[in-house]
């Protein structure tokens, strides 16, 4: 069991090599130098970025050399992520339309639409994806509101949906994830799963 491992890892601190499937790079080969494990987490040193990281063992497994991961079978497939807004709508367009949704993508922003029983578009969208570079504080100088202190936002890509909070993400991929996540669960018309 890769508890065992780790615990002689710590112990005579000797570096293992494992298969991850959580973090940036779902499923990846990784050098560990075990540092602590408390509550399901594991506290290492990971030798490619030389950065101490906390990883989960739960998603992680021993890689021994022939052997395929067994771990890999059990977790469901990875998302397909793409680098521009406009390749994730070209390749979602139609499960997004399977969905009932409708569709507004213009520049760095992508919205998902239900309509009205007559067919007309429900302006305020329920899914909505958009890139902001820049942000800035609202400030009352006494007569009127002025935009101040414009900086650039850490985590710029942003995702909204009805009813959910707002998420924020420095990273692309994560954000169409989560937007993919909460277009299937707000769906007009939710796919049924094959059995």
């Amino acid at each position: 069991m890769i508890l065992d491992d780790l615990l002689k890892a710590i112990e005579n601190g000797e570096p293992l090599r494992v298969r991850y499937f959580g973090g940036s790079s779902p499923g990846s080969e990784r050098e560990l130098q075990p540092l602590s494990i408390k509550d399901g987490k594991v506290r290492a040193l990971c030798t490619l970025s030389g950065e101490t990281k906390t990883f989960v063992v739960e998603k992680m497994e021993l890689v021994i050399e022939g052997l395929a991961s067994a771990l890999a079978a059990t977790l469901p497939s990875p998302v397909s992520l793409y680098p521009t807004v406009d390749e994730f709508v070209a390749n979602h367009t139609a499960s997004f339309q399977e969905q009932g949704w409708v569709i507004l993508h213009e520049g760095q922003s992508l919205s998902l639409h239900r309509t009205f029983k007559n067919g007309k578009l429900i302006q305020n969208p329920d899914v909505a994806l958009q890139f902001e570079a820049v942000t800035h504080d609202l400030v009352f100088d006494g007569e009127q509101v002025l935009e101040a202190n414009h900086r650039d936002r850490s985590r710029p890509w942003i995702v909204r949906a009805k009813n959910q909070n707002t998420k924020t993400f420095g990273d692309f991929g994560k954000a169409q994830v989560t937007f993919l996540e909460f277009a299937k669960a707000l769906a007009p018309k939710p796919v049924k799963q094959n059995a």
